[in-house]
């Protein structure tokens, strides 16, 4: 193939990919005179798989503070679960609110743990498909 340097510019592109938090990733590059449509595809497509490695790298952290934030609201489920355990064992009268939240509240922690341990399994995943692991 013939040194790109040599060849006329005869057009030019650029890729934009939308990262998490507002943020933008951008390649450009050039067509040149007499260069074929597989060359130009193949260029783009490097620039799609780093793109696309860019923008699973940058989900990492998004996915670890939504992984977190459920981690604190499961802690303070199962507390209100222990406050709601206590004050019954103590001979205290719940109300129906109070009732309603106990009844639920095995299913609620269940669930937030079930979402905790997916999240944990897509930022390994993402992890180990970017290299950061």
């Amino acid at each position: 193939m013939e040194n790109p340097a040599d060849l006329a510019v005869t057009g030019n592109f650029s890729i934009t990919a939308t990262l998490p938090q507002g943020k933008q990733i951008t390649m450009s590059g050039y067509m040149y005179d007499r260069e074929s449509i597989e060359a130009v595809n193949g260029r783009l497509d490097l620039m799609m798989e780093a793109m696309e490695r860019q923008r699973q790298r940058a989900e990492v952290p998004e996915l670890e503070l939504k992984r977190d934030h459920l981690i604190r609201q499961l802690e303070a489920m199962r507390d209100h679960l222990k406050d709601l355990l206590n004050k019954q064992e103590n001979g205290k009268t719940l109300t129906k609110q109070e009732k309603t939240n106990l009844e639920n509240m095995y299913t609620s922690i269940a669930k937030c743990q079930a979402d905790i341990d997916k999240g944990q399994v897509a930022i390994d995943e993402q992890k180990r498909k970017t290299g950061l692991d």
